[in-house]
């Protein structure tokens, strides 16, 4: 193959980590930042075109490659970019970030199975019962709150409209029948257009809730009004459309109570799991309270909402037994208020701890020891929100008993403690959540962490397409093939895109340039997994040497620490490939990162022993060879976990390690520790 390019001595893949950054952004403020105090540079911009698996045979799909190829006084260098923040969902403004939110709430079921994902039948049991919470909350939950909002606004139109309207029997069942089609053709809609399965599931239930609605309207007319007349139900709300909102309050309250059930369970399991010797226990307490926390949130968030629809429509309308349909729709706020309250001063306590430790330590303070108060997650956090879980679901198991039991809990002085705080809580969360929103684009980089979390453990059950050779070399391979696995489908497409360009260089370059990988926060992922590969065996032979740059790496503060089952030490047999391939690992971390710190790398004394036993490879039997990869951690100053790509500080580190001629193949053999 004949080149018609310079010959490059270093290839530069770039991969971008947390944000929302267009193609070609990360490498353009790499490449600028570069230049500044570099003698000038040359450069000649590209975009490669590369093909991407697609499940429509019809449909061609390619994804873009920026490629910069710089000249300097000293050397030929080609710089492009592994963007993948598009296959992550990650979305721009205001409304991306609302959508975020959700995509989180939804996803954190994915963080909790994987989790549980541990050896013994109490994890087991945890692991399903904390996908059932998901399916029941994400399911009927959310699909009854659905219908319920749609015949509320069908109530308020046509109050508004026609006042009492909502009483008549005959245009209550006008109403409804319009508001179980718009349902049923909503979830049709919604059903096609998903690509999600939680997604379709609540479209399903929403159908599913539509037509139970559509079959009570033909039982109260034929049958329920014939035999129990509204004077048999002296005090009931019975009048036209808002009897249907009753109905679908008490049934939604029903489904929370089998929430609870469940997180009860979730709970037994949780400590019968912790007694197994042979589980990672921190990822056990991420099974349980991932789940727990999904349902506070979840459960705090539609009061708010039926709150501010009250006060709307309550200021519109006046219709008492609207207002008291949505009274008897809240009773319990009161206690995950508290319990928000009590995590938020926890919180609070460990943020303060943070700042403060943050303004008067150094890298001098960090090298001797000093360490910043873990943020994600602190363990005085989690074992607050254990606390808080266990007491709220206590309370609200004992409240819900004594309703069906027939007595009130307002009889009792914790249920009047919890009537007065519903007070407290209707008059804070919902002037609080405007707040929330205001605060929203400032909180973004939080949101954009937790959902590449999600991301990366979101995983569908592998079928049968997936084994079926199509000529895609990033396939499943089907002598590993097990219907029903789990399969990270869009981790593997983000891989996939590191690969495909890897192979374009491979076939593209005669010679053997040095690699570099550099990459920020989750791309350190990326770029760690795919490097230890088995299917990239031929890096060795294709370039002279590869270095990988981790800036920011969540690599051992948040994968290894709490999941380490997935994520064994370094010098575990699982990374050999890694280790065979890598020949300089770069680790800069800022002291005050809360997602990205030091790696934890392996001693000194750990080497990776490689021995050859036949003569295909010029060895000897028996022979061995030793190699090692050359660690290094570097800590920089206090700014956070961003712009690491024009942190000038970071770029002296990239320029003394990587940017000069010091890869002599003797020096491979050297082992260092820094930091």
């Amino acid at each position: 193959m004949s080149c018609d390019h310079p010959q490059v001595e270093k290839l530069v893949l770039v991969i971008h980590g947390v944000g929302d950054p267009e193609p070609g952004d990360t490498l353009g403020v790499f490449a600028r930042s570069l230049a500044e105090d570099h003698h000038p540079l040359a450069e000649q911009q590209n975009t490669v075109w590369l093909p991407e698996k697609s499940h429509d045979p019809h449909f061609v799909k390619t994804f873009p490659a920026h490629v910069r190829e710089l000249k300097n006084q000293s050397e030929e260098i080609e710089l492009a970019e592994v963007f993948w923040g598009d296959l992550s969902r990650v979305w721009h403004g205001l409304p991306g970030t609302i959508l975020g939110i959700f995509q989180i709430l939804f996803g954190l079921r994915y963080v909790a199975y994987v989790a549980a994902d541990q050896p013994g039948e109490y994890a087991y049991w945890l692991k399903r019962l904390g996908l059932l919470s998901s399916k029941i909350l994400h399911g009927p939950v959310l699909a009854v709150t659905f219908v319920l909002a749609v015949l509320a606004i069908a109530v308020s139109g046509t109050h508004l409209m026609w006042a009492d309207s909502y009483k008549s029997d005959l245009w209550t069942q006008i109403v409804l029948a319009g508001c179980c089609g718009f349902a049923i053709v909503a979830s049709s809609i919604g059903w096609k257009l998903a690509n999600n399965r939680i997604i379709e599931r609540f479209w399903f239930w929403v159908n599913v809730t539509a037509m139970f609605v559509g079959g009570l309207m033909m039982i109260k007319a034929v049958w329920l009004d014939v035999a129990f007349p509204n004077t048999a139900f002296e005090g009931e709300i019975r009048p036209g459309l808002i009897w249907y909102c009753r109905v679908l309050v008490v049934f939604l309250g029903m489904l929370w109570f089998t929430e609870i059930l469940v997180v009860i369970g979730m709970g037994i399991c949780w400590c019968g799991a912790l007694m197994n010797p042979k589980v990672h226990r921190p990822a056990l307490h991420i099974a349980f309270l991932l789940p727990a926390l999904s349902v506070g949130i979840w459960g705090q968030m539609l009061p708010m909402m039926w709150l501010a629809a009250k006060g709307g429509i309550k200021n519109l309308l006046k219709m008492p037994e609207f207002d008291k349909l949505f009274e008897e729709a809240i009773p319990l706020l009161g206690v995950q208020f508290l319990m928000l309250a009590v995590m938020s001063i926890a919180a609070g306590l460990i943020g303060y701890r943070y700042f403060k430790w943050r303004a008067k330590c150094g890298v001098k303070d960090f090298r001797n020891g000093a360490r910043p108060p873990r943020l994600i997650v602190h363990g005085f956090v989690q074992s607050v929100l254990a606390i808080c879980t266990i007491t709220g679901v206590a309370l609200v198991f004992g409240i819900g008993l004594l309703e069906l039991q027939g007595f009130g809990y307002r009889d009792f002085w914790f249920g009047r403690v919890m009537a007065e705080t519903n007070k407290y809580a209707m008059a804070i969360l919902v002037p609080s959540s405007f707040m929330m929103v205001l605060l929203i684009p400032r909180l973004r980089p939080v949101f954009d962490i937790i959902l590449d979390i999600v991301n990366h453990f979101h995983f569908r059950a592998t079928c049968i397409d997936d084994s079926l050779d199509d000529e895609d070399e990033f396939d499943i391979n089907e002598t590993t093939f097990e219907q029903g696995t789990l399969f990270f489908s869009r981790r593997d497409a983000i891989h996939g895109r590191m690969k495909r360009i890897l192979n374009y260089f491979r076939d593209k370059y005669e010679h053997r340039p040095e690699l570099v990988v550099v990459s920020h926060s989750q791309g350190t992922m990326v770029a760690v997994e795919v490097l230890n590969d088995p299917e990239l065996a031929w890096l060795k032979n294709r370039f002279s040497s590869v270095s990988l740059v981790t800036m920011g790496s969540p690599f051992s503060n948040l994968y290894q620490h709490y999941f380490a089952h997935l994520y064994p030490e370094l010098d575990k047999p699982f990374w050999s490939s890694m280790r065979k391939r890598v020949d300089r690992w770069v680790n800069i971390f800022r002291i005050d990162d809360p997602v990205g710190t030091e790696i934890e790398f392996p001693l000194a004394a750990a080497v990776t022993l490689d021995c050859h036993t036949d003569h295909s490879n010029g060895y000897p039997d028996g022979q061995c060879e030793f190699r090692d990869t050359i660690f290094s951690n570097h800590p920089v100053g206090c700014r956070g976990h961003v712009s690491y790509w024009n942190d000038s500080e970071v770029l002296n580190i990239l320029r003394a390690e990587l940017f000069k001629d010091c890869s002599s193949k003797h020096d491979r053999h050297r082992h260092r520790q820094a930091g």
